[in-house]
């Protein structure tokens, strides 16, 4: 089975501790992959792993954690995805941050 494949199975069984070691992989689209699969399936500590990785320096990475934040619906991340929308520079990032905090805010 595949990294992309597992990473469904982890969502449908919601082991998230499998999917938070699979957003540091190496592959990208692995990454991705895991970093939107929190935002379906996380629990207690996907919230803190997707806001650090709103600090990463790929903005595609940072966009799809700001979407998964916003999926999760975790009402913990509002301060922080408000401020990062302060300081993003990235135009694509900062759309998603504006959605993900649409989402919390119940327009998603």
């Amino acid at each position: 089975m595949g990294k992309l494949e597992k990473i469904e199975k982890c969502v449908q069984k919601g082991k998230e501790d499998e999917l938070v070691k699979l957003v540091h992989d190496r592959d990208k689209n692995v990454r991705l992959a895991a970093i939107a699969g929190l935002g379906r399936a996380g629990k207690d500590n996907a919230c803190n792993v997707l806001i650090t990785l709103l600090l990463d320096d790929d903005p595609e990475i940072r966009s799809a954690s700001a979407s998964a934040l916003g999926d999760l619906g975790d009402p913990r991340a509002h301060t922080l995805l408000m401020h990062h929308l302060g300081v993003e520079k990235d135009e694509r990032v900062a759309a998603a941050i504006k959605d993900a905090v649409g989402k919390l805010h119940g327009g998603g």
